[in-house]
């Protein structure tokens, strides 16, 4: 008989309330162990961010690049304004060997609703302006309506039936 030891990676991925977030934060502040990342776009970070955040984009093309350099061995709370992108963001970290990543439900927006503070210097959310991530479920939304309309339009004309569970 001999003895292997072969070394397991636990990965521990969580969805946090900003609450849960800022005492995370609060207590690490002295460590380096704990990494925030803004996955917003570079002018959402710029207008509204969390204090000591690091912005590395969604979107951008060096995503991947910026994921391997990283330590995978530390702690990681992602965010975005929304929490759909920081979501993605958790999931993809973590295909690419991450060992803990935290998500932030409700990302800014609700982290705003529970009165938390922002890095010095910016201002609260712009409710008003979408992150791009929630803009591009809507438009997809709205062109599957528009499909929709016009291939029923389309079928009646010709004298096809459509079943999509809809009505016009």
């Amino acid at each position: 008989m001999y003895n292997s030891e072969e070394k397991t990676n636990v990965q521990l991925t969580k969805d946090i309330f900003p609450a849960e977030a800022w005492e995370m934060m609060s207590q690490n502040r002295e460590s380096d162990d704990l990494v925030i990342i803004d996955v917003s776009t570079p002018q959402e970070y710029e207008d509204l961010h969390l204090e000591g955040a690091i912005n590395v984009s969604l979107f951008s093309r060096f995503f991947k690049t910026r994921m391997d350099v990283m330590n995978k061995g530390k702690t990681y709370v992602v965010y975005c304004k929304v929490g759909g992108r920081s979501k993605i963001a958790q999931k993809l970290m973590l295909r690419h060997g991450f060992e803990k990543v935290y998500n932030i439900v409700g990302g800014t927006l609700l982290w705003e609703e529970e009165g938390l503070p922002f890095a010095s210097g910016t201002d609260g959310v712009n409710k008003f302006s979408f992150c791009p991530f929630f803009i591009s479920i809507v438009t997809f939304k709205k062109i599957k309506k528009v499909l929709h309309n016009v291939l029923s339009r389309t079928v009646k004309h010709t004298g096809g039936a459509v079943s999509s569970g809809q009505e016009s």
